[in-house]
């Protein structure tokens, strides 16, 4: 059983000459296409980003504003906040003695 493994190991490894060079080749590439891949991130247009590191933690000195940024891969995670303004609707119910109920809104902008 031994013998039969071994002659099948042969065979496999035995193929064209540059056949290894061309795998170790491509599995470098794929790997450095990977790594490329994970370190680059982008923050979008109304949102800011702060690195969290896992050896100091956050770092609140860094805020990172819009546009494509690098990070060290399995070291450094964004945290990326929405810092757009919104509108909220505010409503309150209107009832008086004389007045069939009713309802006021209005709409404030700002900071939430």
């Amino acid at each position: 059983m031994a013998q039969n493994l071994k002659d099948l190991a042969g065979r496999l490894s035995a193929g064209p000459r540059g056949m290894g060079t061309a795998l170790k080749l491509l599995l470098g590439t794929s790997a450095m296409a990977y790594g490329v891949c994970e370190s680059v991130f982008p923050v979008e247009g109304g949102h800011r980003a702060i690195f969290f590191n896992w050896i100091d933690g956050v770092q609140q000195d860094t805020i990172l504003v819009e546009g494509l940024h690098f990070r060290i891969p399995w070291f450094q995670y964004p945290i990326i906040y929405d810092i757009r303004a919104r509108s909220r609707k505010i409503s309150f119910p209107i009832d008086g003695e004389y007045l069939p109920a009713s309802a006021v809104s209005t709409q404030c902008s700002g900071a939430s």
